[in-house]
C-alpha cells in the first residue's frame, strides 16, 4: 500500500511539472504575440490522508500535488488606468493630427504662402495708385487679384476636403466599434462555454482584453465581468455589449443640409416620429473638458474637430452661436475666420469700385460703371444682395471667381471719380485706407477690430496656439499612458530569461519525479517477481 501511494504522489508531481513545462513553453512561444499575457501555474498540496493521531496533532500523509489554476498575471487596476488614459490620448491625438493638417494647408500652398499673396495684392494696389490709368498696373492688380481668388478657393476647398476625410474616419471608427462589439460577444460565448467546468480560456481572454484596449482608444468605455464570465461593455454609459447581444451604432446626418454624419443609438431613438428623434452618441452642447472627464475617445475628437458642416463668415455674426457651435470645432473655426478675411477683402474692393446699384460708383476708362472685380460662381448680377440662407449668394471663399468683363478688358475697372478722367488716384487711395482700417475681430466675443494684415497674423497665430496647446496635451498623455503601459508590460509581459529559468526549474522537478516513479516501479517489480520463491 505504501509503494502504491508513493507511486501516486510521484505521478502527481510528474503531471504537475509537465503542466508547468507546457505553460512555460506556451509563454515563450507567444513572447511577441500582441496582447498576450503571461500565464502562471499555481500549484497546491493535494488532499491529506490521516493515519493516526499523536499527542499534539493528527498524523497525516500527503497525497501529492495538484495544479490549482493556470492564471493570467494581470492587474485590473492597471488595465483600468491604461484604458482611461489611452482614451484621453486618442481624443487629443485626433485633434492634434487635424490641426497639423490645417497648418499644412495654410502654411504653404504650391510653394506660396497666403500672407505673401495678401502682400502682393496690397503692393499691386499701391502701384495702381501711382498710375491708375496705366494698363500695366491695372493688369498687375487683376493678376494678383486672380491669384488671391484662386488661393482662397483652394484653401477653402482643401479644408472642406479634409473635413470630408475626417467624416470618412468617423464612419470607419463606427464600423470598427460595431465589429469589436460583435467580436467581444462571440468571445464571451466561447469563454463561457470553455470555463463552465472550471477551466481557464486564457488565450481567448487575451483576445477579448486586446479588443477592449482597442475600443478604449476610440470611445470612453466601462466594463465588468458577470458571474458567467461574460464581459459587459458600455460606451458613454450606454450598454453596448450585453449577454448574447450588441447594441450597435448607426449614422445620421449631423444637421440639416449637411453631408457630415454623427453616430447614434438606434435602440434608444424614436425613428417612427415625425421628424425622427435620434439619440446621438455625443451631446455636443455639453462642453468637453478634462475637469468634466469627458475628453475621451478618438471618435469624439474627430467629431468635434470636424464639426457639423462647412462654416463661413456669417458664423461670426452671433457671439453666442459662435461660442457654442463653431469654436469647439477647429475646422469650422478656421473656415469661419478665414472666410471672414476673404469676404472682408472682396467686399471692400467691390464696394469701392462697383457699389451695389451701379449709378454712384467710379468710372472705367471706357466710361462704364458697376463692373465688380470679384464675382460669385453662380451669380453674375452685382445687384443680387447676399442672403445668409443661400450660400450661393455669398462672397465667400470657395464661391468666388474673377469678373470676366474686367479680366478681358482692364478699361472697365472703375478708378475715376469723373467720366473721362484717366489719372484719378483717389479711388485706389480709398481702397488703401480701407485696407489699413479696422474691419473685424478674429473672435466675435472679443472687443476691438483689426485690419486685414493684423487679422491674418492673429488668425495664423491662433491656429498655431491651438496646435501648440493640443500637442502639449498629447505629449503629456503619451508620457502618462506610456508609464502605465510599461507597468502593465513589466507585470503581464513575457520575459524570455525568466521563462527559460522557469523551464529549467520545472524540468528538474519533472526529472526528479520521473526518477521517483522509476525507483518505485523497480521496487514493485522486484516484490512481485520474487514473492513466493523462498522454499521452492
Amino acid at each position: 500500500m505504501g509503494s502504491i501511494s508513493s507511486l501516486s504522489r510521484a505521478v502527481s508531481a510528474l503531471m504537475t511539472s509537465q503542466s508547468a513545462l507546457n505553460t512555460t513553453a506556451h509563454n515563450i512561444t507567444n513572447v511577441d504575440t500582441k496582447g498576450y499575457v503571461r500565464q502562471q501555474v499555481i500549484m497546491s498540496d493535494s488532499r491529506y490522508s490521516t493515519v493516526g493521531v499523536s499527542k499534539n496533532s493528527a498524523m497525516q500523509i500527503g497525497l501529492g500535488t495538484d495544479v490549482q489554476v493556470i492564471r493570467q498575471v494581470r492587474d485590473r487596476f492597471l488595465d483600468s488606468a491604461f484604458r482611461e488614459e489611452n482614451s484621453r490620448l486618442g481624443f487629443y491625438e485626433s485633434k492634434s493630427n487635424a490641426i497639423e493638417e490645417v497648418e499644412n494647408i495654410l502654411g504653404e500652398i504650391e510653394g506660396e504662402s497666403f500672407s505673401k499673396i495678401l502682400n502682393n495684392l496690397w503692393e499691386s494696389m499701391s502701384e495702381l495708385a501711382k498710375s491708375p490709368e496705366g494698363l500695366e498696373t491695372r493688369g498687375t492688380f487683376i493678376q494678383n487679384a486672380t491669384i488671391f481668388v484662386e488661393k482662397s478657393n483652394l484653401i477653402m476647398g482643401q479644408l472642406q476636403d479634409y473635413q470630408k476625410n475626417l467624416n470618412t474616419e468617423v464612419m470607419n471608427n463606427v464600423k470598427r466599434i460595431n465589429e469589436i462589439g460583435q467580436e467581444i460577444r462571440s468571445l464571451n460565448e466561447v469563454i463561457a462555454e470553455k470555463e463552465v467546468h472550471g477551466a481557464k480560456a486564457n488565450d481567448y481572454r487575451d483576445q477579448r482584453n486586446l479588443l477592449v484596449d482597442e475600443l478604449s482608444e476610440m470611445v470612453d468605455v466601462s466594463y465588468r465581468e458577470d458571474i458567467n464570465n461574460n464581459m459587459i461593455v458600455s460606451i458613454e454609459n450606454v450598454p453596448f455589449v450585453t449577454v448574447g447581444h450588441v447594441n450597435t451604432l448607426d449614422l445620421t446626418y449631423a444637421e440639416n443640409k449637411s453631408l457630415l454624419v454623427d453616430p447614434y443609438w438606434p435602440h434608444l431613438s424614436d425613428l417612427a416620429s415625425d421628424p425622427p428623434q435620434y439619440q446621438k452618441l455625443y451631446n455636443i452642447d455639453i462642453p468637453t473638458t478634462t475637469v468634466a472627464n469627458n475628453d475621451k475617445g478618438s471618435l469624439k475628437g474627430l467629431i468635434l474637430t470636424r464639426g457639423t458642416r462647412t462654416a463661413n463668415y456669417t458664423d461670426l455674426d452671433d457671439p453666442t452661436i459662435y461660442k457654442k457651435y463653431i469654436e469647439p470645432s477647429e475646422i469650422m473655426t478656421v473656415q469661419a475666420q478665414f472666410d471672414n478675411l476673404i469676404h472682408g477683402v472682396v467686399t471692400m474692393i467691390n464696394d469701392t469700385l462697383a457699389p451695389v446699384g451701379g449709378t454712384t460708383g467710379p468710372y472705367g476708362l471706357n466710361g462704364e460703371q458697376g463692373h465688380e472685380i470679384f464675382s460669385r460662381q453662380y451669380i453674375d448680377d452685382r445687384n443680387v444682395t447676399e442672403d445668409v440662407t443661400n450660400e450661393y449668394t455669398l462672397y465667400s471663399a470657395g464661391n468666388l471667381k474673377m469678373n470676366e468683363d474686367v479680366v478681358l478688358d482692364y478699361n472697365k475697372i472703375g478708378l475715376s471719380r469723373e467720366i473721362g478722367v484717366d489719372g484719378d488716384s483717389s479711388v485706389v487711395e480709398e481702397m488703401l485706407e480701407k485696407w489699413q482700417a479696422p474691419f473685424s475681430n478674429i473672435d466675435p466675443t472679443l472687443n476691438g477690430e483689426l485690419n486685414f494684415v493684423d487679422y491674418y497674423n492673429s488668425f495664423v497665430s491662433g491656429v498655431g496656439t491651438m496646435g501648440s496647446g493640443t500637442n502639449n496635451q498629447v505629449a503629456n498623455q503619451q508620457l502618462l499612458t506610456g508609464q502605465i503601459d510599461n507597468q502593465r508590460n513589466q507585470m503581464m509581459g513575457v520575459s524570455s530569461d525568466e521563462e527559460l529559468s522557469n523551464m529549467m526549474k520545472y524540468q528538474h522537478a519533472y526529472n526528479a519525479a520521473s526518477r521517483v516513479v522509476s525507483v518505485v516501479d523497480d521496487m514493485i517489480e522486484r516484490v512481485v517477481n520474487q514473492t513466493g520463491l523462498v522454499g521452492r
